[in-house]
């Protein structure tokens, strides 16, 4: 099973349950996922996207193994990939009832996704006339500086390959804009397909002004936002304010990094209807996270890359 379920257990407080029973059942260490990281990679970004691409149609049997064409030894990791699942299917069984329990005695439900794309929530729209999607986006800059600090598992491929040659936090939020433009325009048509049912948000403004875009959130799902509920995200966005994570980037990228982020990823900005240039002021003082050896070049308070 997944390391989140154990991991955030407790910002899963209604599925606690589950969790336990998942600990029951000794399903918790369970590493099937594991075995085709030699040949798939350990995260998202770190293969081609052909190879990524032909384990994802491997892993969910669109591909028959046996007829691929590939080297006896990539054939029985994935036999052993699916060996590995079948064998604890059983034991989830006897766990799932409990969380769609979970599930179904609440009326509202929701559920946060890192990989899925846009293009996908169509079928999804369509079988599910009352889900609601919010689009959550974030500056390239502030989500390169986030994915180099925090360690090499959060990195994409292209950063490792750039290393000696050219800045990371270029390459890292070049693969972050490839992904989000095609995310971005995929929106825009299924906002045409389904009015009123799709949300754009940008992680600049919830920090910002966090009990306009709770109440735009609310007003999505045409339900009154619970008092506490409104409390907490106050606290948390007070809490992000105060330790300045929108304008983190400008202190530890070089001048020269934010203008070549903003150049090659012009159609994200553009798709959003935003200037590059729009960002909050703040101050010049380099800031180091986790013994991470940045050496950031501050650019002056107030300034604004073109």
């Amino acid at each position: 099973m997944h390391g989140y379920w154990i991991n955030f257990y407790h910002l899963q407080k209604k599925a606690k349950k589950f969790t336990w029973c998942l600990k029951k059942q000794h399903l918790i260490r369970v590493k099937c996922y594991g075995i085709t990281r030699g040949y798939c990679g350990t995260r998202f970004g770190r293969r081609p996207p052909e190879r990524t691409e032909q384990c994802r149609r491997l892993i969910a049997n669109e591909i028959d193994v046996n007829t691929s064409g590939l080297e006896p030894d990539v054939v029985q990791t994935f036999k052993d990939y699916h060996s590995c699942f079948e064998s604890k299917r059983q034991r989830v069984a006897n766990c799932t009832e409990v969380l769609r329990n979970a599930i179904v005695t609440h009326r509202l439900r929701a559920a946060k996704v890192v990989r899925a794309t846009m293009a996908s929530m169509r079928p999804l729209l369509r079988a599910l006339p009352d889900l609601r999607i919010i689009h959550l986006v974030r500056d390239p800059r502030a989500v390169s500086l986030s994915r180099i600090r925090f360690n090499s598992g959060a990195r994409g491929a292209y950063t490792q390959r750039v290393r000696k040659i050219s800045s990371p936090f270029v390459a890292e939020a070049m693969l972050y804009c490839n992904h989000v433009t095609a995310d971005i325009r995929s929106r825009l048509s299924l906002e045409r397909e389904f009015p009123g049912r799709i949300l754009l948000m940008r992680y600049e403004d919830v920090v910002a002004n966090p009990e306009q875009r709770f109440r735009d959130i609310y007003t999505l799902l045409d339900e009154p936002i619970p008092t506490a509920t409104l409390k907490r995200m106050r606290r948390q966005a007070s809490l992000g304010q105060r330790r300045n994570v929108t304008t983190k980037w400008q202190k530890a990228l070089k001048l020269t990094d934010q203008t070549e982020i903003a150049r090659r990823c012009s159609e994200f900005f553009r798709l959003l209807g935003i200037s590059p240039g729009e960002i909050p002021v703040s101050s010049t003082t380099p800031t180091y996270k986790r013994g991470m050896s940045l050496k950031p070049q501050p650019t002056r308070a107030g300034s604004r890359v073109a």
